[in-house]
C-alpha cells in the first residue's frame, strides 16, 4: 500500500508540473530544455550518467500488433525475438506493421528515421572460374524514388568490418568477372556480405545482408552457407561443374576394367567409415585385388592389428590396404577395446573422424573435414535438388540450387553408389547416392541417402561398408 501511495504521488507530481509548464525535466534542477516535453538530461553543465531504456518486449510478427492490442503510430519498444524476419532491436510502430530501427557507424543521417521500406538483396554465386552467374539486386518498395542516395558497403562476415564500395551508389549492385578484385571477390570459396545504406533527405534505412559466394558450396539455415569441396574425394577436383554433370562414367582406361563403377573421374573413392586415407578406398582397384580375408570374422580386425589411433598398423601388407570385409557381428571392420565403440587402443585417442589423424579430407588441407549428420541435414533442408537422369546426358545425380530451380548450380553430388561389406562388389551405381558423415549412431554411423526421388541424411549404416566421401570446410551465418 506505501508503494502504491509513492507511485501516486509521484504520478501526481508529474501531472501537476505538466500542467503549469507544459515541460518537465527528470535528472536535473534547472528547467527543461524548451523544445522538450521530457528532458531526461542532467542540468545542462553535467554530462548524463545513464540512458533512456526502451520497454523489452517479444514482437510475434512484423504485421501484428502483438503483444500489444493494436498498431500505435510512433510506438518503440525493444524486441527480443530472433527469427524470421525478425532481428533482437530497436523497432518502432508506423501505426500498420513494426519496422526496425538500425544504426551504422558509415552512416550519420539527420534523423534516424528508418520509413523507407527495403526488400533484402537477392543471392549471387560466382563459379570456381569467376564467371557472373546472376546478379545481385536491391529493390526499393513501390515508393518515389526521386532524390534518393544509395551506397553499397562490403562486410567481412568474420569480423564484420564494413567498407564502402566506392562505384556502388545505384539501387542495384553489379559485380562482375572482370572486376570482381576490386569488388573483393578473390577466395574461392569464401562468402562476402553486402548491404546497402538508403538516404533520402534526413531518413535513412540500411538493407538486409546479401550474400557473394566464390567457389563450391550450399545454402544451410537462416540463410548462412558451407563452402564444399567441388567434387567427391579421390575425384578429379579441379572438374568444373559442367564437365562433372555432362562426364559419362566409363573406366575402360582406368584400372583395366571396361565398367563405371570403377571410374573414380566424377564418382571418387570408396572409404569404410573411420578409416584414414590407407589405399583401402580406392575405386579404380579391382574388388578381387583389394579385399581381406575378415568374412566370416565375429568382430573384425582385432585389437593386435590397431595403432594407438585405432587404424591397422601399416606394416601389416596383407591387410593394410586392403576393404575389410564384414557379414557379422556390428557389421563394422575394427574390433573395440570397450562397450562404446568410439576409442581406439588407448582410450585416449579418438580413433573416428573426430581425429584430424584419421580423417581423409585434411588431405585437401587443414580446415577441410569429413562433415556432420547435421550439416548434411540442413544442405537437404535449405537447398533445391533436382535430378538428373545420367546416360547421353552424362552422370546420373542431384544438382544443388541453394536460390531456387531456377538459379544457378553450386554442387553436384553424383549418385555415386557404394561398395558392399560382403565380397567388396560395388551396388547401385548410377542410381544411389551414399555419402558418409561424421556422426556416430550408436556402433553404426549416419549418411546421406538419395534417389531420384528423395534425399534423407538420417539414414544409418554399419561402418563396413564402403561410400564416398564429400568434405566440407568453413560455414558463415
Amino acid at each position: 500500500m506505501k508503494q502504491k501511495m509513492i507511485f501516486l504521488a509521484l504520478t501526481l507530481f508529474v501531472l501537476s508540473a505538466a500542467s503549469v509548464n507544459a515541460q518537465v525535466r527528470i535528472g536535473g534542477t534547472t528547467d527543461p530544455n524548451s523544445s522538450a516535453i521530457l528532458d531526461l538530461n542532467p542540468d545542462d553543465e553535467n554530462d548524463a550518467t545513464g540512458g533512456f531504456l526502451l520497454p523489452r518486449v517479444r514482437l510475434i510478427d512484423l504485421t501484428l500488433s502483438d503483444p500489444f492490442d493494436e498498431h500505435v503510430k510512433g510506438l518503440m519498444v525493444y524486441n527480443k525475438t530472433s527469427g524470421g524476419e525478425l532481428n533482437e532491436g530497436i523497432y518502432y510502430n508506423n501505426g500498420e506493421k513494426w519496422f526496425p530501427v538500425i544504426s551504422d557507424e558509415n552512416v550519420t543521417p539527420a534523423t534516424a528515421s528508418p520509413i523507407i521500406f527495403l526488400r533484402q538483396p537477392g543471392f549471387l554465386w560466382l563459379g570456381t572460374d569467376g564467371e557472373l552467374t546472376d546478379t545481385l539486386t536491391f529493390e526499393l518498395a513501390a515508393v518515389n524514388k526521386t532524390g534518393f542516395t544509395y551506397q553499397w558497403y562490403k562486410r567481412d562476415p568474420e569480423t564484420l568490418l564494413s567498407t564502402a564500395i566506392e562505384e556502388a551508389t545505384s539501387d542495384t549492385l553489379f559485380i562482375e568477372k572482370d572486376n570482381r578484385m576490386s569488388s573483393g571477390i578473390t577466395d574461392a570459396g569464401k562468402v562476402y556480405q553486402f548491404y546497402c545504406v538508403v538516404v533520402s533527405g534526413s531518413q535513412y534505412s540500411i538493407s538486409g545482408i546479401g550474400r557473394v559466394v566464390y567457389g563450391a558450396g550450399a545454402r544451410l539455415a537462416n540463410g548462412g552457407w558451407i563452402k564444399v569441396a567441388n567434387a567427391n574425394l579421390g575425384a578429379k577436383q579441379d572438374l568444373s561443374l559442367d564437365k562433372q554433370i555432362a562426364y559419362q562414367p566409363n573406366a575402360g582406361s582406368s584400372g583395366g576394367v571396361n565398367n563405371k563403377a570403377y571410374d573414380p573421374t566424377v564418382y571418387g573413392d570408396w572409404y569404410q567409415w573411420g578409416r584414414k586415407k590407407d589405399g583401402h578406398q580406392k575405386r579404380e582397384l579391382l574388388a578381387t585385388n583389394t579385399v581381406s580375408t575378415y568374412l566370416n570374422s565375429p568382430n573384425g580386425v582385432g585389437l593386435d592389428s590397431l595403432d594407438a589411433y585405432g587404424q591397422i598398423k601399416s606394416d601389416l601388407s596383407d591387410i593394410y590396404y586392403k576393404f575389410i570385409q564384414r557379414n557379422a557381428g556390428t557389421c563394422d571392420w575394427r574390433q573395440y577395446p570397450n562397450e562404446n565403440g568410439n576409442f581406439a587402443t588407448d582410450p585416449d585417442d579418438d580413433w573416428t573422424w573426430g581425429n584430424p589423424a584419421n580423417d581423409p579430407c585434411k588431405s585437401l588441407g587443414s580446415t577441410w573435414r569429413v562433415p556432420t549428420q547435421v550439416e548434411w541435414a540442413q544442405i537437404v533442408s535449405n537447398n533445391t535438388w533436382l535430378w538428373q537422369e545420367g546416360g547421353a546426358n552424362g552422370t546420373s545425380g542431384y544438382l544443388l540450387k541453394p536460390g531456387g530451380a531456377n538459379k544457378p548450380t553450386t554442387l553436384f553430388l553424383p549418385a555415386a553408389g557404394g561398395r558392399n561389406r560382403t565380397g567388396g562388389a560395388p551396388y547401385s551405381i548410377g542410381s544411389v547416392g551414399d555419402y558418409w558423415s561424421s556422426t556416430v549412431a550408436g556402433t553404426s554411423s549416419y549418411n546421406l541417402y538419395f534417389t531420384s526421388g528423395s534425399a534423407s541424411a538420417a539414414n544409418t549404416n554399419g561402418r563396413a561398408l564402403g561410400m564416398p566421401v564429400r568434405c566440407v570446410s568453413e560455414w558463415y551465418d
